[in-house]
């Protein structure tokens, strides 16, 4: 605010910048129309009237104050009208100066708390600012020597900053590198909400009400309006809006996050006077945007939650080191932020990722490397069924799917019928997370729940040799696991337990598929056990808005992602069964009349784990591997498939690159590749090797920089793209927009 003290500015100068610089004053013009001008003639117009009044005072050389004493002391009306005079000055200046937003992203020193339990956390998430930032070094230490070793390597070692966006695609055009497309999973976007308030206000006024809201004006400076913008996903610890609630009766964030259900037109829709993207995609955030980047990588700058969780991260790492080779983004790689609440059927990853491969075909002559962790690569897969085999050929070298629920995860089944604790912390003695209200919302109105529901693969698919194939390995490992002598034969490209792959302490050291044979019930509700075929009636009669919810169910079960149809590019699928993953759920009651009658959460009495990454059972992800890898050896499918095992030491070369010829790598063979891990703290420390956690691994990084130079040689020398048209498609991120 120095320009205002500047003695070479005239009034209106000042003025015309105070109106450019300050939100406050624009909305306070905005709300009672009253302007500058006016509130200093209400000032000279008051200050006239005493002066009038004053006509009998003998010394007419007396001040505007001395008056106004006078009349004070002689007049007790005039007392009154120095009070109204003043009244009406505060209530005038007041909204100048006073912003009555309801503030959530503040500097920490800023933050207003309202609630002990709040500036408890607040207080505790300060000294946890120096451990995370200690984490943020050692993490980055660990990488130095691969980003010393690929800085700008996809083009050629040349400095970015001294070339045009037209160079660099030249550039390379004539490197070792491969486009990439990164497609995160479920809550892998950082999800920002643009708040409509007076739409918001008079067509849903009760969630207006519980996120403590009372008006949209700057002149009612007694209520607290919402801002224009939030970070819905992750917000920080103090937020009203954000995952961290404190107390049951805490409902904004299921409110704001929450998709209306039309009964019409059968579908959701969002809330009126809510906008609901990514975050780089509104106002407030799109000049940090990063074509998409900031999106799906760091997720919240709130320490607590950065200290409390790995999660947050996002494809934080991976984007780095793209960076630090050379690739720009929404150019040369793409990140895919997606609404992950809307299911596949209705979301646009399908459009804007075909959209991409084309893109980058066009500009560089080069196949696209797919990137994917957890339900980004339902989305991937979908995608490639639904295009014809001559335009894959044409357009994907590979893609690299991290953690895919391929036969679902029946946790999506426990959280519809009585909440999921996962969302939930201990913390200085308080349970702090996302509440049932809130998460009821959450994910009652989320369809792509559907998508990651367990599938009925081990029943479609029973009399097909592979799953026969499959199905004899479980029982053989059962027997090991009795027995302890080696007698698997069955899946014979995958290693036999007399091998060892891994230390961790939460399994046998040998090398196991640790299979479990879903045809066995996934949740058993008071003694009754129920299936993966079952799942109509478990929404029907044991979860609030089941009828809508199996409607959804029925509709948008997409075949692509039951028939597990040959993806026809070479495919990597890695895969975790290092750590305990829950898989079959127990209630004595049920769960419908328990969180009906109780508002609250209801958690199965007993839970039964097998192995997975914590999400994600092994089973899940390697089934349809399987399939694809005998189709492949079978001759039945061209492209090969390899089954990455994460935290194995087994196979684990350098490169999972199986054939170089004229300095292109590709891959010929089928079958099993071990991956080492960097995130075990120690054998029986698997927290950050977790589902949501393994993308950011040290192991992962390398193997993705391997992955994308694999000396591609372009159909092009030189983009036949113009200057103009290679800028407009970085500066406005045309990857992201619908054509």
């Amino acid at each position: 605010m120095k320009e205002i003290l500047d003695y070479n500015l005239s009034w209106k100068e000042k003025i015309d910048y105070l109106f450019q610089v300050s939100n406050p004053i624009k909305d306070y013009i905005k709300f009672i129309n009253f302007n500058i001008f006016e509130i200093l003639l209400a000032i000279l117009v008051f200050l006239f009237i005493i002066t009038v009044f004053s006509n009998n005072i003998q010394n007419k050389n007396l001040s505007y104050i001395q008056v106004i004493n006078f009349r004070i002391n002689k007049n007790s009306s005039m007392r009154i009208l120095l009070l109204i005079g003043i009244t009406f000055i505060i209530f005038t200046l007041v909204p100048l100066f006073y912003d009555n937003r309801d503030h959530t992203v503040r500097q920490e020193n800023e933050l207003v708390i309202t609630s002990n339990t709040r500036l408890l956390v607040q207080n505790s998430r300060q000294s946890y600012k120096e451990e995370v930032e200690k984490r943020i070094l050692k993490e980055k230490q660990k990488l130095q020597k691969l980003m010393d070793a690929t800085k700008n390597v996809c083009i050629n070692g040349k400095d970015p900053k001294k070339l045009t966006n037209e160079e660099k695609v030249n550039e390379f055009i004539n490197g070792p590198c491969a486009p990439a497309v990164l497609v995160p999973g479920l809550a892998g976007t950082s999800l920002q909400i643009v708040i409509d308030c007076e739409k918001l206000q008079l067509e849903s006024p009760e969630i207006f009400a519980a996120c403590g809201w009372g008006t949209c004006s700057a002149w009612q400076f007694w209520y607290s309006r919402p801002d224009a913008e939030y970070r819905l996903w992750i917000s920080t610890t103090t937020s009203k809006v954000g995952i961290i609630q404190t107390s049951a009766s805490d409902h904004c964030f299921g409110s704001l996050i929450e998709l209306q259900y039309d009964d019409v037109k059968k579908e959701h829709k969002e809330t009126p006077g809510v906008q609901l993207t990514y975050h780089g995609n509104t106002p407030s955030t799109s000049s940090n945007a990063e074509c998409g980047l900031t999106g799906i990588s760091n997720m919240t700058d709130d320490y607590l939650i950065m200290y409390m969780m790995c999660d947050y991260k996002g494809f934080a790492g991976i984007g780095d080191l793209l960076k630090n080779m050379g690739y720009v983004s929404g150019l040369t790689f793409q990140p895919m932020p997606y609404d992950y609440r809307k299911g596949i059927r209705v979301s646009e990853t399908q459009q804007l990722m075909k959209q991409t491969l084309d893109n980058f075909y066009d500009i560089t002559g080069k196949k696209s490397i797919i990137i994917t962790h957890s339900l980004g690569s339902l989305h991937t897969l979908n995608l490639l069924l639904n295009l014809d085999q001559a335009y894959k050929d044409q357009h994907i070298a590979t893609v690299f799917t991290m953690g895919a629920p391929y036969i679902g995860s029946s946790k999506a089944l426990r959280a519809q019928l009585g909440g999921d604790p996962s969302y939930l912390d201990s913390f200085l003695g308080l349970t702090v997370g996302i509440n049932y209200w809130n998460q009821n919302k959450a994910i009652n109105s989320a369809s792509s729940q559907i998508d990651i529901y367990p599938r009925d693969a081990f029943f479609r698919f029973k009399n097909e040799p592979w799953m026969k194939d499959l199905l004899n390995r479980y029982k053989q490992e059962q027997e090991f696991l009795k027995s302890g002598i080696d007698q698997v034969t069955a899946v014979s490209w995958f290693p036999t337990p007399s091998n060892n792959c891994t230390n961790i302490t939460a399994r046998k050291p040998n090398c196991l598929m640790n299979l479990q044979d879903l045809q066995e019930y996934i949740i058993e509700i008071q003694g009754q056990k129920l299936g993966v075929n079952d799942i109509p009636k478990i929404l029907r009669d044991y979860t609030i808005n089941g009828t809508m919810i199996n409607d959804f169910y029925t509709k948008d079960t997409l075949d692509t992602l039951v028939n597990f149809n040959n993806p026809g590019v070479p495919y990597l699928v890695l895969y975790g069964s290092y750590g305990p993953t829950e898989y079959q759920f127990k209630y004595q009651k049920n769960p419908l009349d328990q969180v009906t009658k109780t508002g609250d959460f209801y958690f199965p009495e007993e839970t039964l784990s097998t192995l997975g990454d914590s999400t994600v059972i092994a089973s899940s992800a390697v089934t349809p591997a399987v399939k694809w890898i005998y189709e492949h050896t079978n001759g039945i499918s061209k492209n090969s498939v390899k089954l990455v095992e994460f935290c194995s030491f087994y196979n684990s070369g350098t490169s999972v690159y199986d054939k170089i010829e004229n300095g292109q790598k590709s891959f010929s063979q089928s079958g099993y590749f071990g991956l080492k891990c960097d995130c075990l703290a120690k054998p029986s420390d698997t927290t950050n090797c977790k589902h949501s956690c393994m993308i950011n691994d040290k192991v992962i990084i390398e193997f993705v920089s391997d992955l994308v130079q694999n000396g591609q040689k372009s159909a092009f020398t030189k983009t036949p793209k113009t200057k103009s048209e290679i800028d407009d498609l970085v500066n406005n991120c045309k990857n992201l927009k619908k054509n």
